[in-house]
Order: structure tokens, then C-alpha cells, then sequence
């Protein structure tokens, strides 16, 4: 009688026990349904956000149109004139690059170029200024920039003035020299005329240790600057003469951007010296120092525009930057926002050609 008992106490406990794992399940169920709607409803409204953007005769995705109140300068309705502001800040590349976990920023290059073909479509904009803020990059990513905005002078006839922050520099300097007049805060730092190629090597360390690397390779100089084999005289004539071509590039974009200075004497600047903004000033390389009202009030006198309004184009978050983030983390290596090279795949990841300031490369 017992035992019957208590098996039937055990059926009770195990029907209750089933009965409260059910519920759970149910609970977590729910919960998992009721996060995926959330998640969902987040999705497809970010999707909203990534919209057509309407500008003059022109329609380009993802921008937005923003008026600003910067310095002295204040937004009022009824303006048919205006001045866009174009920044280039950071390190100069054409890969997008990652911050955090969820964000990551359009690279330069495309990012400007974007903007500019707004602006070349709104009919109200008289003149770009470019504000930039960078200590350069690599040497394709700069001629790229300089390029497109030399040709968005050409084909639009819209004045370009350049703003420098805090450093202007290399690349920086590179993609600046585009412009037709340029302000450099006081404090700014400007110039460093020249190119970097440069890799580690390890051969003398591992010949220490016995340590010996095997290369396969199709060519005698095809193993150019491994990390792990001798560097000889051939090899560093091949750079150096890349290094020089490319200097040459860079001489000429400063010479044909700096009217007032030959191409003479730009060589003579193209040593890699960097300048405060009052030694710029001396030997030609800036056309005033001031602020960014000063910038403004030069570029509307250039423009001949009176009391415009500022605006900017800014690029929107939407469903597309969603997955391309979920992608960047995969896939880009990270250029952050203060313009240093930094979490890539390794020391090994660093060789390049650049317009650079060599700290900038840490």
C-alpha cells in the first residue's frame, strides 16, 4: 500500500515538474518571438531611414542635407545662396573603417566624391569650403581626392577654399593644394612635402637565433622588402625610384595648386619639413591665417556671395550600413578617427606607399 503511494506521490511530482517546464518553455518562447518583432521593427526602420536624397536635377542615396551654425555664421530662411563645407579629417584611404562594434565610416574618397556631385547638382551652393584635418595617407587614396576635386572645380567652376585644423600635412597637404586659397589656423601644422615606403625586418634577428625562412619566388626581386629576407642595394634602388616618382607627382600637384610659388622652389620645400602656420605663410605653402570665419569670408569674396547660408552633407544610417557594418567586421581593416593606422592584421599589414607623417604610422 505504500509503495502504490508513493507512486502515485511520484506521477503527482512529475506532472507538476512537466507542467513548470512547459511554461518555461512557453515564457521563453514568447520572449524570443516577442524580441525578434523588436529587432525586426528596429531593422526595417533603420531601412526607412537609408533614403533617396533629392538635390537640383540629381538624386544619390543615403545623403542628407544639413544647415549648420558655425562661427559667426547663422542659418536664415529665405537664402538663395549658399557655402558647403566638405570635411577631410583622419587618415586618407579608400577603405571604409570600423568603430566599435555596430558603426563604421565611409572612407574619404568616396565620401567626397559623393558630396561633391551634390553639390555640383544644387544650383543654390556658390562655394566649397574643405576643411580638413589629417596627416595624410596613402599616395593613391590623396591623388584620388586631389583629383576629384580639381575636376569639380573644372567642370563646375565653384571656388574652393581650404580650411587647416590642427595638422594639414602630407597627403593632407596633398589633396589641400586642390584648392584655390588656403587659411590655416595659427596653430596649425603644415607641410611634410614627400613619400614613405617602409617595412620591418627581421633577418639579423632570425640569423641570431637560427631561425632561416624558405621563399619560392618567379623573380629575383620578387620578394621585395620581405620582412624576413636581407635587403640589398637593386632592391632599394627599385624604391627609391617609385619613392622619387612619386615625389614628382607630389611637386606638381603643389606647384599647379600655388600659383605664387615655381615648381623650383616647391622642390626646395618637397624635403619632408613640417611647419607651423606662420612659417607656412613665409615660404608660400598657405595664403592667410585665421579661423573658420576668416575661411568663410574669404571663400564669399572669391564666390562674391554676401551673408550665405552653410550647409553640409551628411550621409544617413539605414538598413544598407546595418549589414555593410555586420561585413566591416569581418572584412576592413580599422582606420580610426584620429587618423592613425591601428588595429589592422598585424605589423605585417603596414607596407604601403604614403603621403604620411611618419608618426601618423605607429
Amino acid at each position: 500500500m505504500d509503495y502504490e503511494k508513493r507512486r502515485g506521490e511520484n506521477k503527482k511530482r512529475r506532472r507538476s515538474l512537466d507542467a513548470i517546464v512547459r511554461a518555461v518553455a512557453t515564457g521563453v518562447f514568447v520572449a524570443s518571438l516577442l524580441v525578434n518583432v523588436v529587432v525586426l521593427v528596429l531593422i526595417l526602420g533603420a531601412g526607412a531611414a537609408f533614403r533617396m536624397v533629392k538635390a537640383g536635377d540629381g538624386e544619390y542615396d543615403g545623403y542628407g542635407k544639413v544647415y549648420l551654425d558655425e562661427g559667426a555664421f547663422r542659418f536664415r530662411e529665405g537664402r538663395e545662396q549658399e557655402i558647403a563645407v566638405v570635411r577631410v579629417e583622419g587618415f586618407l584611404s579608400e577603405f571604409d573603417r570600423r568603430e566599435g562594434l555596430w558603426d563604421y565610416i565611409e572612407n574619404p574618397v568616396d565620401s567626397v566624391g559623393n558630396q561633391l556631385r551634390l553639390i555640383a547638382d544644387d544650383r543654390r551652393i556658390r562655394g566649397v569650403l574643405l576643411v580638413v584635418d589629417s596627416p595624410g595617407g596613402t599616395v593613391t587614396a590623396s591623388d584620388v581626392l586631389y583629383h576629384k576635386i580639381s575636376t569639380f572645380r573644372e567642370e563646375t567652376g565653384i571656388p574652393v577654399v581650404t580650411l587647416m585644423k590642427q595638422v594639414a600635412a602630407s597627403g593632407g597637404y596633398y589633396v589641400a593644394s586642390s584648392s584655390q586659397h588656403i587659411v590655416a589656423y595659427p596653430t596649425s601644422i603644415v607641410g611634410s612635402i614627400g613619400v614613405i615606403i617602409g617595412s620591418f625586418n627581421f633577418k639579423d634577428l632570425m640569423d641570431r637565433y637560427g631561425v632561416k625562412y624558405v621563399m619560392v619566388k618567379s623573380g629575383a626581386h620578387k620578394g621585395l622588402l620581405s620582412p624576413f629576407s636581407g635587403v640589398d642595394d637593386e632592391d632599394i634602388a627599385i624604391l627609391q625610384k617609385i619613392v622619387d616618382n612619386m615625389l614628382d607627382r607630389f611637386v606638381d600637384a603643389v606647384a599647379a595648386g600655388r600659383p605664387n610659388l615655381t615648381r623650383e622652389e616647391v622642390t626646395e620645400l618637397a624635403d619632408g619639413t613640417i611647419y607651423i602656420a606662420g612659417e607656412a605663410l613665409e615660404v608660400g605653402l598657405v595664403d592667410e591665417i585665421g579661423y573658420f570665419d576668416d575661411a568663410v569670408a574669404a571663400l564669399c569674396s572669391i564666390a562674391s556671395v554676401d551673408a550665405p547660408n552653410l550647409v553640409e552633407y551628411r550621409r544617413s544610417r539605414g538598413l544598407k550600413d546595418v549589414f555593410g557594418t555586420m561585413s566591416a567586421r569581418l572584412f576592413l581593416r580599422s582606420f580610426p578617427q584620429n587618423g592613425y593606422i591601428d588595429g589592422g592584421d598585424g605589423i605585417f599589414d603596414r607596407f604601403g606607399i604614403y603621403y604620411i607623417l611618419p608618426h601618423a604610422l605607429r
